[in-house]
């Protein structure tokens, strides 16, 4: 009986620290995507670099009021770099403070997925975690679905 009650001690003692960990993991997925989103909003490539995977492939349409979805368009994570200047200075951008509402759906040792709502659209993001640090490899997204931005 005693074996069995340090059997459960070290059991839950394990899994809070699992739980600390994959916390802490979310806390980090959510902060990629924030400079993710950032880069875009500040036309910042060094926030771009550090959440992008060198081989991001990122798919899209895009629509603006009640025309025809456009698309599909991709990106690679050298074409965000260079695009991400052009949107900082274009008048859809809205500054730093504009929408952003990240939802970190899951968060496991080596891989998350993720949705982010910003000015363009909703993004469904997933991501992987390579020498402690998480990075956006794959994303899908599409303007808002009544084509109004936020």
């Amino acid at each position: 009986m005693k074996y069995l009650a340090k059997l459960t001690v070290v059991a839950f003692m394990a899994f809070g620290a699992a739980s600390t960990a994959m916390a802490d993991d979310r806390e980090d997925v959510a902060s990629t995507i924030k400079d993710y989103v950032l880069g875009f909003y500040e036309g910042n490539t060094e926030r771009l670099e550090r959440a992008l995977h060198p081989t991001l492939r990122k798919v899209g349409w895009y629509r603006q009021g009640t025309a025809p979805y456009g698309g599909p368009y991709s990106m690679t994570k050298d074409s965000a770099k260079n695009f991400a200047p052009r949107f900082a200075a274009s008048e859809d951008n809205k500054g730093p403070d504009a929408h952003m509402k990240i939802t970190v759906f899951e968060a496991m040792d080596k891989v998350a997925s993720a949705k982010v709502e910003a000015t363009w659209g909703i993004d469904y993001l997933h991501l992987v975690k390579e020498e402690g640090s998480w990075k956006i490899m794959n994303v899908i997204w599409q303007s808002y679905p009544d084509g109004v931005e936020r």
